[in-house]
């Protein structure tokens, strides 16, 4: 008998135990309280509260100096467009500096926060000026062009067009869809896609998307004919047995995990549409291809929103607006003129004939599916 393998053996039971412990915490859909480690999927939450406590003027770890804090825009405008370096980075991304652009305005104020029990800010909303952004779709449109290995990572932000409620819109005077409308009185299984859905599987139709990383569960990118083959539902969907919704404190499915990972890995580019990024597990792939851009690889992340993020300082840019607006400029600058495109429409239109009631049950993925 191999006595070394009998002394050793508890070590191993210990080993295997720590392991089985970081993959049910690398699982949890919000890991409030990772263990403190080098796995940086652990740790990803830690990370976002600094970055939020920088943004916020508070010391964050490690004995940092707090920064000064910005200037906030009066209602329906803005302070004048001389932002120093700081402030260009805080309201524009780092690309931002130096272009003179002036500050979003302030579409809609409150002192409500925006997802209470997260590390979060205030549910305010901000508009960039028709200038700005009209500038920002330009260069947009020109990042994606370089882009190789692109995601795109949505929230709630993005559906709000099509009728279905969120959580952060809490001011008086929201400019979000959903909140100007009486809202939908479809049945949720039937809604349409919106013309942003529509804008991403036109512009994965041109190779210009690897990956969707979906937060919602209203499966309407399927609907406006994105190739599920590249949709990762980490949070779950409606109508799916295998992948069903995930509360708060719910493990994410092992495979989709994986494959979020390897994207976190290998993306050049990251949008952020909709979304306010306030510490969910599936932000890291924000946080991973913010810090190649800052280490001077791709072309960073991109966020498009209303409202504040824990990475307003990460972003290589940032839109302040609606969703559907951006894309459908971006999608127009880079030569998408109608939307949405005949032929895309009908791949969602044939997925929604064979899939009734969003019915999908998602099958085992590889962190390679596809790459």
């Amino acid at each position: 008998q191999n006595t070394s393998s009998v002394h050793h053996q508890p070590r191993r039971q210990q080993q295997e135990q720590q392991q089985q412990q970081q993959r049910q915490q690398q699982q949890q859909l919000h890991p409030r309280e990772p263990q403190k480690n080098n796995n940086k999927y652990n740790t990803f939450y830690h990370m976002a509260a600094a970055v939020a406590s920088t943004i916020d003027a508070e010391v964050a770890s490690g004995g940092q100096e707090a920064p000064e804090t910005i200037e906030k825009p009066t209602l329906g405008s803005g302070p004048s467009s001389g932002l120093d370096d700081r402030e260009a980075v805080r309201w524009h991304g780092l690309l931002g500096v130096g272009r003179n652009w002036s500050p979003p305005k302030l579409a809609a104020a409150t002192d409500a926060t925006a997802r209470p029990g997260y590390k979060d800010y205030d549910a305010s909303e901000y508009l960039d000026t028709p200038e700005v952004s009209r500038e920002k779709v330009k260069l947009l449109a020109e990042m994606w062009s370089k882009s190789r290995a692109c995601v795109v990572y949505t929230g709630a932000g993005l559906s709000t067009a099509a009728g279905i409620g969120d959580y952060a819109s809490k001011a008086s005077g929201s400019v979000a869809p959903h909140r100007g409308s009486k809202g939908s009185t479809s049945n949720r299984l039937e809604l349409k896609p919106t013309l942003g859905h529509h804008a991403l599987a036109a512009l994965e139709s041109k190779g210009m998307i690897g990956n969707w990383i979906q937060q919602n569960h209203d499966r309407l990118a399927q609907k406006a004919g994105y190739p599920q083959a590249k949709l990762n539902e980490i949070h779950g969907a409606w109508g799916d047995n295998k992948n069903q919704v995930k509360m708060m404190d719910d493990s994410l499915r092992e495979d989709l995990l994986e494959w979020l990972i390897r994207w976190s890995e290998e993306a050049d580019m990251c949008v952020a549409l909709g979304t306010t990024m306030c510490g969910m597990n599936a932000d890291q792939v924000a946080m991973e291809t913010s810090k190649r851009f800052m280490e001077g690889s791709g072309q960073g992340l991109v966020i498009v929103g209303l409202q504040r993020s824990f990475f307003d300082e990460q972003a290589s840019l940032h839109f302040w607006g609606l969703c559907d607006n951006v894309l459908k400029a971006v999608a127009q600058e880079l030569g998408i003129r109608r939307l949405p495109v005949p032929a895309v429409a009908q791949r969602g239109e044939a997925w929604t004939g064979t899939h009734p009631r969003c019915t999908y049950h998602t099958p085992k993925r590889s962190s390679r599916d596809p790459m």
